[in-house]
């Protein structure tokens, strides 16, 4: 599905069905100008970061795995004007998350290994929420261990500092200013998603570096719903039951998990039993947020009707 444009239309090339053609001179110049625009995206999955998307990378299962994280957090912010002190904390924590993920391996002996190993890499994500008067860059790194001691519980916020790699994990929290944590989710590399955890921080962008984030107010609201059920199923929410009522969309998730959109917003019961919402330009966030509530809820042993595939 194609994104619609600026002013809302639905971005077809002139002369087709629903468009009608510029007459006379205006058609060969209108057509020579958009054949020099640069192509929109067709998904947010294949957006970059300013349009609303999310960077992925795999990150290595040795000791090379906290340079990766350096260097996949520059490719990352690469196209974004950040002020050069934020990249350097950025890239500092990124690097520490990134160890921290190798340390909890080799502390949780060879069982964990073979596990993790059949269960494919770590991954590092990276992206923004909020809008350019509150705009935050956000940096997960994930894992398939659901806990921090690599047992079997789910459903955590924020882990001890000292929880696993001692003092990294401080330099985590001094340079985001508390802002980090940890929740269970599902992976977003390879066919299969696997459920584990991600441990993130967040970094406050200055308005001035993003005076707007280019490309998301353009996507309409209905285009935004269709990526958002789009990115839960691919992260292995299947069977989502959709129901559209003029402004109103409804996505039954599972038996215990219900997403409500109304015009712009979408919003959803957390595990704990209260409301989340958030503008549907925030599509990464929100489906992160969805994705965690369900396994929570997965977690807490109640029935939820999708099929995560596990490697055995």
């Amino acid at each position: 599905m194609r994104p619609p444009g600026p002013d809302g239309s639905s971005g077809r090339p002139v002369g087709q069905p629903g468009i009608p053609a510029a007459a006379g001179l205006l058609a060969a110049p209108l057509a020579e100008a958009l054949a020099v625009l640069p192509p929109r995206v067709g998904s947010l999955a294949d957006a970059g970061i300013s349009a609303g998307g999310c960077f992925v990378r795999p990150l290595p299962l040795d000791t090379t795995c906290a340079a990766a994280g350096r260097r996949f957090f520059r490719e990352a912010v690469s196209s974004l004007h950040i002020p050069s002190g934020l990249v350097h904390d950025g890239v500092t924590m990124a690097s520490e998350l990134a160890a921290n993920t190798l340390h909890a391996q080799r502390a949780g002996g060879a069982t964990v290994v073979r596990q993790r190993a059949a269960g494919g890499a770590p991954e590092i994500w990276l992206y923004l929420r909020g809008d350019s008067r509150h705009c935050e860059l956000v940096c997960k790194v994930f894992d398939s261990a659901r806990s921090w001691d690599t047992g079997g519980e789910t459903g955590l916020d924020k882990a001890p500092i000292d929880a696993v790699s001692g003092r990294g994990l401080q330099v985590v929290d001094g340079l985001s200013a508390g802002q980090w944590g940890c929740h269970p989710t599902l992976s977003r590399l390879g066919n299969w998603k696997l459920p584990g955890k991600v441990v993130w921080f967040s970094l406050r962008i200055p308005p001035a570096a993003l005076p707007e984030l280019p490309g998301r107010p353009r996507y309409g609201p209905d285009w935004l719903v269709d990526e958002l059920e789009s990115m839960l199923a691919d992260r292995g929410l299947n069977g989502i039951v959709r129901a559209d009522a003029s402004d109103i969309t409804v996505l039954s998730v599972s038996r215990h998990l219900t997403v409500w959109r109304h015009g712009g917003t979408v919003s959803w019961r957390t595990a704990a039993g209260h409301y989340e919402q958030l503008s549907l330009t925030d599509t990464v966030e929100a489906a992160e947020q969805i994705i965690s509530v369900h396994e929570e809820i997965a977690g807490a042993g109640l029935p939820a009707l999708t099929n995560h595939a596990q490697a055995g």
